[in-house]
């Protein structure tokens, strides 16, 4: 091969090289804007409808702490309780009566939780649990706080209604939760009258109409397939970073529950979609309608799951009372702070209820002390999302909370006289998902393979570029050390002529050489350097 040659096939590795490592910078900023401008809330868009109904539906678990000594309980003893459950349920997220609003780039809608029973896939809910009764305790222990004056009237009423020979309820888990237990408000004392008012008007949230006196009552079958609030979100299409962000619920921009500007400001999404291209630092903030609050899991560290690059947010309730930034969870700080790990949730709903995670996990000591029977498990327990961060997926989540009854003796009400203050666990829940590998793969195809293969061009283009450019440049350089050498020689063999000969390769190297010296000269040559070569190899 020529010198040429060897210089074009160097110049063609360079740009080989150039062209490896422009596409190798040149396509993350590319699939940034193409990510940027597919995901968002448009009408019609894939991600559009994908949000507007959750194409999987999340696995909805309820485990019961059932009480084994109610009687011991019921007369001051501590509580001994046995974990029930699961019982599981197909849970499907929609929405419904949207409405969009172009100049400010959102959109409007109602929330809807549909839950449909698999006894499958766990416990069949007949079990019998004996359970603290849901109205008698709540409804009593509700009005000496809020409305003292009135207790006298609806321990009357509570009485006539119930009749009851103990707090607890015993009845099939189904019935508690969703079924519902019979509520007969067909007594005409005036007290009863007055609570069953609230039943007719609608104001006890979960109760459902049999007919003009009776009612079925459960803790979540009143909410079982409708609405969840209105909310008012971005769509993300002008700044895909606010995708999904909640601007108004129930068309206010914050809450009104809590002491403090701080804690009823309105912060994230409504945890059915998350933004891409997030920091792991800013954390997966959302707004629980349920909670009257924002929560916001921390970055834990990087997993992989199905394949798939993730980092792995925690959370956990905190500790109110030495957060500065969360004083204004408290009733009246310091004085009344709800506990490490705990939130109580009075000024949110109106029940004397306290969240946590399942068994009082990272919680106060004091909490699992009150009671004998839990077992807490940062495995089984914890709350945790495996979130990818360039397309902005959850993969893998499992949201676990804990509700219980803050507990205290009513004398006014003869079966709750006796029983010891204490935050009684009632039951929790978990809402998990762990996406398969279907959308995995698919999730790998259109963003990480593509990137693989990227970034083996780049690298496959750097290396064979320069090294064929590096090959080309040595056998340039081999080459012209090699004309070096035969000018020596040839000098060389010029020297060793006769002064005839020598005058025959002055005029062959001026080009008139006559056809018979020219014959001359060349075989001397060819022969001189034969012998040169046969003596002294090294030399050539």
């Amino acid at each position: 091969m020529s010198e040429k040659l060897y210089r074009n096939v160097a110049i063609g590795c360079v740009a080989f090289s150039a062209v490896g490592l422009l596409v190798g910078l040149g396509f993350p900023p590319l699939m940034t804007k193409m990510i940027k401008s597919q995901i968002n809330l448009k009408p019609g868009s894939e991600t559009r409808l994908m949000w507007e109904k959750f194409p999987i539906w999340i696995k909805f678990s309820i485990f019961v702490f059932n009480v084994t000594n109610p009687d011991e309980v019921q007369n001051g003893g501590k509580p001994r309780l046995q974990e029930v459950g699961p019982f599981v349920f197909e849970e499907w997220k929609d929405k419904y009566d949207l409405t969009d609003f172009e100049e400010e780039d959102a959109v409007e809608f109602n929330m809807r939780n549909t839950f449909i029973f698999r006894p499958d896939l766990g416990l069949s809910g007949e079990e019998i649990v004996v359970f603290p009764h849901p109205l008698i305790q709540v409804m009593g222990i509700s009005i000496k706080r809020d409305k003292v004056a009135m207790l006298s009237m609806i321990a009357e009423g509570i009485e006539n209604l119930f009749k009851p020979t103990t707090p607890f309820l015993r009845a099939p888990a189904i019935d508690i939760f969703f079924r519902g237990f019979d509520i007969d408000c067909s007594p005409e004392n005036f007290a009863a009258k007055a609570i069953c008012l609230n039943f007719h008007t609608g104001a006890v949230k979960g109760a459902e109409k049999i007919d003009d006196t009776h009612f079925k009552f459960s803790l979540l079958g009143g909410g079982n397939h409708t609405d969840g609030g209105r909310f008012k979100v971005s769509r993300g299409i002008r700044d895909y970073r606010t995708i999904g962000q909640v601007l108004e619920f129930e068309e206010d921009t914050e809450m009104n529950v809590w002491p403090g500007d701080e804690c009823n400001k309105i912060r994230g999404t409504d945890s059915t979609i998350f933004a891409p291209l997030m920091k792991p630092s800013e954390g997966l903030w959302s707004f629980s309608a349920d909670l009257c609050r924002s929560l916001g899991p921390k970055v834990e560290k990087k997993v992989t799951y199905n394949g798939v690059p993730a980092y792995r947010y925690i959370m956990d309730l905190g500790d109110v009372k030495n957060e500065p930034e969360n004083h204004c969870f408290c009733k009246d700080y310091p004085d009344d702070c709800p506990l490490k790990g705990t939130m109580e949730l009075a000024l949110c709903n109106e029940t004397p209820m306290i969240a946590s995670l399942p068994h009082f996990l990272n919680a106060d000591p004091q909490l699992l002390a009150g009671v004998d029977g839990l077992q807490p498990d940062e495995k089984k327990h914890s709350i945790y999302i495996d979130f990818e961060i360039i397309s902005g997926t959850p993969l893998n989540i499992a949201k676990r909370l804990q509700f219980s009854l803050d507990v205290e003796p009513i004398e006014e009400i003869p079966v709750m006289s006796k029983l010891r203050p204490l935050v009684m666990p009632l039951f929790w829940v978990e809402e998990s998902v762990a996406l398969n590998k279907d959308f995995t793969n698919l999730i790998k195809s259109k963003v990480f393979t593509t990137k693989t293969i990227v970034k083996v061009f780049m690298w496959n283009a750097i290396v064979i570029g320069v090294c064929g450019a590096a090959f080309s440049a040595l056998m340039i350089y081999l080459r012209r050390q090699d004309d070096k050498k035969l000018k020596s020689l040839l000098l060389s063999f010029l020297s060793s002529f006769s002064s005839s000969d020598h005058h025959d390769w002055l005029v062959l190297r001026s080009g008139t050489l006559s056809g018979q010296a020219f014959k001359k000269a060349y075989c001397l040559a060819k022969y001189w350097v034969a012998q040169k070569i046969y003596n002294d190899p090294q030399e050539i």
